[in-house]
């Protein structure tokens, strides 16, 4: 009821912001169809040509934006955020021919939008009037239906006014497209039609599987190539621009390498929160490529493209990376959106809650083998497993809240048992798959032990692991015996040791199972076996 309440009063919000002039078009903001693009001040190596020689009648700058791995704003602020759309907004001030795309992962990562399943996000992307939303691994992470409530068609629990884009996830029975999805949109500036074509990369096995059961990713470039002349062909477009979760420097040259009716002008990449901008040399214009990191100097991806309309084509192109230093002043619509969300008290309540405290820096990296250990405690078991990557931020000092812990830990991961051999657990220990056992394990002279007791190789161990690893089809999980689903989410236990702390929380202390244990949490250890569903 009150997550109602909060979506009632942000639509009255919208109203009402709408009808106040908060933004007004000055005189001094033209349309820079034939201008030097917004914070371009230097022509790059790929030829965009000199603004004095463009005119109207020959040619026009399309401006495209680009935001990936946004992650809820786990890498940047909610503040950084405001000013980036504050930025956006202006930059269509200046320029109406552009475009604003979203490059997948968007959503998941910080308390703010894990609450809300990303719909401060989505609303603040309806009011930059964003064209598409490419679907990334992470837009999995709760259900992909948890997004596809965005386009149901019901107002009361958010919707998007953009579409959500994944032209090669398909479903395995029948080769269709997930039914509520696009694999392209098309917009027009200034007598120009855009096609967008949003793919996602050979990334499937950043995804739990479970969460992507009779689901199937086809060849992103395959896909790119046919969309390409459906877009050209069929649609009439003059530029086609691809949105690609993604990033693989082969892949961007076997798409650089299409032609013809398959040309594609532009790339977006996302996925490898890497700071990247390039160009790749081909018979014509260079095709550009970008994508943000999401880090302080890495956070809004722009291409221009110069269209020649005599020639119908692009004849020069410009790659910026924009970051921090490049932003103004915050948006007074978004904060003030943000704010209403904020207010929630039953949010606040959520993600104030203090856990623990720790009087000292605490590495994401450090954090991995105490959340190994919190599994083998907390389910009893012998070895605690998961992957080094789940903890994404790093803990400064003093209280760890709540909200701190989805920052740490966004990932909603349940956790499942099996019974192991030690061969099985010495050829995961050493396979490079990203793996981190407990506190208690340790490898010496090609042989695995816990505390200091030889794991022998046909003894059967019980083993508990994150789902993201276990249904991993090169992990040795799913071959084991009885395999157990459980009904604990990883953050649960994780948010359990912090309470139990005594003193200051440090992960080399080990856990806090025996310390103080809340007799209330969760499960009640007499009956442990009742809480397991066998599958």
């Amino acid at each position: 009821m009150k997550k109602f309440l909060v979506i009632i009063s942000i639509i009255i919000f919208t109203f009402s912001i709408a009808s106040c002039d908060f933004f007004p078009v000055t005189t001094t903001l033209t349309n820079t169809i034939s201008s030097e693009p917004v914070s371009s001040t230097n022509t790059t190596s790929s030829g965009l040509v000199d603004s004095t020689t463009l005119t109207n009648k020959e040619n026009v700058l399309i401006d495209l934006y680009s935001l990936n791995d946004f992650h809820g704003g786990a890498y940047s602020s909610l503040e950084t955020f405001s000013k980036m759309s504050e930025y956006l907004y202006d930059a269509q001030i200046m320029n109406p021919n552009s475009v604003l795309l979203a490059s997948g992962d968007m959503f998941q990562g910080t308390a703010f939008s894990n609450y809300y399943y990303g719909l401060p996000i989505i609303e603040v992307l309806n009011y930059l009037n964003f064209s598409a939303f490419t679907i990334g691994n992470h837009e999995f992470d709760w259900g992909i239906d948890k997004i596809e409530n965005y386009q149901d068609f019901d107002d009361t629990n958010g919707e998007a006014n953009y579409p959500f884009l994944a032209a090669n996830i398909v479903y395995k029975t029948t080769g269709e497209l997930i039914s509520w999805t696009k694999p392209y949109e098309i917009v027009e500036k200034d007598g120009v039609k855009i096609g967008i074509i949003g793919v996602i990369g050979n990334v499937i096995n950043s995804i739990s599987a479970s969460r992507v059961e009779g689901i199937e990713f086809l060849d992103p470039v395959d896909t790119i190539s046919k969309y390409a002349e459906i877009l050209r062909v069929t649609e009439g477009c003059d530029i086609v621009v691809v949105s690609l979760h993604d990033y693989d420097t082969g892949m961007n040259s076997d798409i650089a390498s299409l032609s013809g009716t398959h040309l594609v002008d532009a790339v977006f990449n996302g996925h490898t929160h890497t700071s990247i901008s390039g160009t790749i040399n081909r018979t014509g214009a260079a095709m550009p490529f970008a994508q943000v990191s999401d880090g302080t100097s890495s956070l809004i991806a722009k291409i221009t493209l110069s269209y020649n309309y005599a020639t119908h084509s692009v004849t020069a192109v410009q790659t910026d990376i924009i970051g921090s230093s490049d932003l103004g002043q915050t948006s007074e619509y978004v904060s003030n959106l943000i704010q209403v969300f904020e207010s929630d008290s039953t949010y606040n309540s959520f993600v104030t809650q203090v856990l623990a405290n720790t009087n000292s820096y605490i590495s994401k990296y450090d954090l991995a083998p105490w959340g190994a250990s919190v599994i083998r405690d907390y389910l009893q078991v012998d070895f605690g497993i998961l992957n080094a990557g789940g903890f994404r931020v790093n803990i400064e000092a003093g209280n760890i809240t709540m909200g701190k812990l989805v920052e740490v830990y966004p990932f909603d991961n349940y956790l499942k048992t099996v019974k192991l051999t030690g061969a099985d657990l010495l050829e995961l220990y050493t396979s490079g798959n990203d793996i981190v056992f407990d506190d208690q394990v340790s490898y010496s002279g090609g042989k695995l032990y816990k505390n200091g007791i030889l794991v022998e190789s046909d003894t059967l161990y019980t083993v508990a692991a994150v789902d993201y690893v276990f249904d991993k089809t090169y992990n040795p999980f799913l071959y084991g015996e009885d395999v157990i689903q459980t009904t604990f989410l990883m953050r649960d236990l994780l948010s359990q040791d912090l309470l139990n702390t005594v003193g200051n929380f440090s992960p080399s202390n080990g856990t806090s199972f025996y310390l103080n244990i809340d007799v209330g949490f969760a499960w009640n250890y007499l009956f442990y076996q009742e809480i397991f569903i066998h599958i």
